[in-house]
């Protein structure tokens, strides 16, 4: 039997359990959601039939698992210059640039980051996907900054586990409209995909899911306001829809800044590009060797541009 196939004979001690549940514990490089994905799609075979990643096993049950073999990917390395801030042979942390999309999806024709750093990256996680390799969180395609990579199954579940659990650390600035009353507060507002507009994030959702930001001011201006925002969970636009909530949306943003486009002069319009949000930081364990890694992106030129001018 080859090393993407396996084979288990329940014990006693196992009857009860969920076959999902069974097999996470038993095949460690493994997660739970990519393994129901293999249930999902008839890769797992409970007694030469297929099942539910629910069916609760049952003595001598025999169970096989046949893991597909991996696509080649349909996706071609692409020169586009990354800043690579780490790297060994488990990760990559990587200075995104904007604007630039972290995989493909609905409308997304460019060039992604996926597309780089197969150019760069000999070897990537397959958990993510055929279009997904190596990906364990992402950023919007305007929003520039730190993330990290895996190389290999095990780093990635590892890594999807601390995100997971709250254990990654992450901290972005934003520019925003606006100087706040507090110095910093804590955000908690459920938000989920917009009943009406399938683009926004908002309250006017029909599955609105909890979403918890820290924030706190950095740097004040005449019109606009330097936050450090941390979030404490990974909703979509999170920070972007938070700090609109808050009444003070991001400088640039397209989507969540209506109404406040009198704040910018037109020398300002010039210069703005894209939303001001950039991932700054990242504190998170080493997958393999469990070493606590800190690390951070450097403001690109763009938005330092921006700062430039408002500290005139």
């Amino acid at each position: 039997m080859d090393s993407s196939s396996w084979q288990f004979v329940v014990d006693i001690h196992a009857t009860g359990k969920r076959l999902d549940k069974f097999l996470s514990d038993n095949l460690a490089d493994k997660s739970r959601s990519y393994i129901g994905k293999l249930i999902k799609e008839g890769h797992v075979l409970c007694n030469n039939k297929k099942t539910k990643a629910s069916y609760l096993l049952r003595e001598r049950d025999l169970i096989m698992v046949a893991v597909p073999k991996v696509e080649a990917y349909n996706l071609k390395p692409v020169d586009i210059p990354i800043e690579f801030i780490f790297e060994d042979n488990d990760i990559a942390v990587i200075n995104k640039p904007a604007p630039l999309s972290v995989h493909v999806g609905s409308g997304i024709t460019d060039p992604t980051l996926v597309n780089a750093l197969l150019y760069y990256c000999k070897n990537l996680s397959g958990i993510g996907g055929i279009m997904r390799p190596g990906i364990v969180h992402r950023l919007d395609k305007e929003t520039s900054g730190i993330m990290v990579v895996a190389k290999n199954d095990l780093a990635h579940r590892n890594l999807s586990n601390q995100f997971s659990n709250r254990e990654i650390k992450k901290s972005y600035l934003a520019l925003v409209h606006g100087i706040p009353r507090d110095e910093k507060g804590l955000i908690d507002i459920e938000i989920g995909r917009d009943k009406n507009n399938k683009t926004k994030i908002s309250q006017n959702s029909n599955s609105p899911k909890s979403a918890i930001t820290e924030w706190e001011l950095k740097e004040a201006f005449d019109k606009f306001s330097l936050i450090e925002a941390r979030p404490l969970t990974g909703r979509t636009h999170q920070i972007r829809v938070h700090l609109s909530l808050l009444g003070h949306p991001i400088l640039g943003d397209k989507i969540y800044m209506k109404g406040f486009n009198s704040n910018i002069d037109n020398r300002l319009k010039k210069i703005v590009k894209r939303h001001f949000l950039h991932a700054e930081s990242l504190s998170f364990r080493h997958p393999t060797n469990k070493n606590e890694i800190q690390l951070s992106a450097k403001l690109p030129r763009d938005l330092d541009i921006i700062m430039e001018y408002l500290g005139t």
